[in-house]
């Protein structure tokens, strides 16, 4: 089985991409990495990726796997991040 993660998982806006006075950043690059590799400094290749759009939301959603723990990754640089969070599906 896999879940649909995007700006609104687990919660409505819990994963939009939003500066500190809480103001939409367009054009951020998000990847997905599965928590082993992210730590292990594996991050040449992740295992899903968008952007985010004009309101600081998904491009586009991604499937993971269910029960697995994954790092979201997001940054634009010189602009925003790198910044990251870990879900578990």
């Amino acid at each position: 089985m896999t879940t649909k993660v995007d700006h609104n998982y687990p919660h409505a806006g819990d994963l939009r991409v939003v500066n500190a006075l809480a103001e939409p950043i367009e054009d951020v690059e998000i990847r997905i990495f599965t928590l082993a590799d992210f730590l292990a400094n594996r991050t040449t290749t992740w295992i899903a990726a968008t952007t985010s759009d004009v309101n600081g939301e998904w491009v586009d959603p991604v499937f993971l796997d269910d029960g697995q723990t994954y790092v979201v990754h997001m940054q634009k640089k010189t602009m925003y991040g790198p910044a990251h969070v870990e879900i578990t599906t």
